[in-house]
This record gives structure tokens, C-alpha cells and sequence, in this order.
């Protein structure tokens, strides 16, 4: 079936500029670590983040008030899930 959607998801599509305004000493740390990657790529990346754990935090509180909360076994699961991807992601990135 083909994707209906008319509008780009979070992080699809043409590159906008927008103004954004930041503390000075922000400003100054974000140019320092920036690097080859740009400030624009940094905060594309901060802001796809929060945007998406936004999306998830919605997404599962729907689903809670459609099936009942989580168990404790659940979060435990869940946390130890979590726990296993951040790791492998440090390692990718360890890795270049």
C-alpha cells in the first residue's frame, strides 16, 4: 500500500532555515562542539530527539488508557531493552 502522507515525518524532506535564539554561552558551546558536523546538523539531531520522545511519550499513554498501565515486570523489561540499545549505540559510535 502506498504512503499517503502529503506532509514530511520528522527529519524527512528539504532543509528549512528557521531563527532560533539561544543563550551567548550556549551559542558559544554548541559552535565549539559542532566541529565538521555544523550547528545546523546538532540541533537538527537535539530537535528530532525531543520531537520523536515527544511522539513515544504520546504513543504510550494512549496506549495505557486503551490497555491499562504498564506492570512493573513490563517497565523492568522495557528498562532493560533500553538499557542493551544505548549500549550498543555507545559502541557504534566508540567505533566511528
Amino acid at each position: 500500500m502506498p504512503d499517503e502522507r502529503t506532509e514530511p515525518g520528522i527529519g524527512e524532506g528539504p532543509a528549512k532555515a528557521i531563527s532560533v535564539s539561544l543563550p551567548e554561552g550556549t551559542v558559544q558551546a554548541l559552535r565549539a562542539s559542532a566541529g565538521g558536523r555544523g550547528v545546523s546538523a546538532i540541533v537538527a539531531t537535539a530537535v528530532e530527539e525531543h520531537l520523536r520522545n515527544q511522539a513515544t511519550l504520546a504513543y504510550l499513554a494512549e496506549y495505557e488508557q486503551e490497555h491499562g498501565s504498564f506492570t512493573a515486570e513490563e517497565k523492568q523489561a522495557a528498562a532493560g531493552i533500553w538499557a542493551r540499545a544505548e549500549e550498543r549505540e555507545g559502541q557504534w559510535r566508540a567505533a566511528g
